[in-house]
């Protein structure tokens, strides 16, 4: 069974993924931020990190930074709304650059979710192409 770390301040978005991946077979942890997410990964170390990039404390770039320099096999997939946000996009484009293996516009669908989850952790290595909904 593979581990997942969610990194979201909304806890809507954690519950969402929660049981969708629950569904699907994998085991998930939760984190509000950036900072409880360095706080499992000194504890735990997940096969993916699905992390927002707007978030309280420590945000999602500084939490690929970190995650990629320290852990650079763990495969991180970073979210962001897209509407409501311009500079989101922006900011997508450097979370892949910095290390993220894949990035996705909120809002997605479950089943993008998962095919993205599910191809990134069947591939074994990083994915070149962005998904978008």
């Amino acid at each position: 069974m593979t581990v997942i770390l969610v990194v979201d301040d909304d806890p809507v978005i954690r519950l969402m993924l929660r049981e969708a991946l629950a569904l699907d077979g994998h085991s998930v942890l939760e984190a509000a931020d950036g900072d409880a997410c360095s706080r499992h990964l000194e504890t735990s170390r997940p096969d993916l990190i699905i992390t927002d990039i707007f978030m309280p404390e420590k945000d999602g770039i500084e939490t690929i930074c970190e995650v990629h320099d320290r852990w650079p096999d763990t495969k991180i997939i970073a979210m962001s709304t897209g509407g409501s946000r311009p500079e989101a996009m922006d900011y997508l484009k450097i979370a892949k650059g910095l290390g993220a293996d894949q990035v996705l516009h909120k809002p997605f669908s479950v089943k993008e979710i998962l095919e993205t989850v599910n191809d990134l952790l069947a591939t074994g290595r990083r994915v070149g192409q962005t998904a978008t909904l």
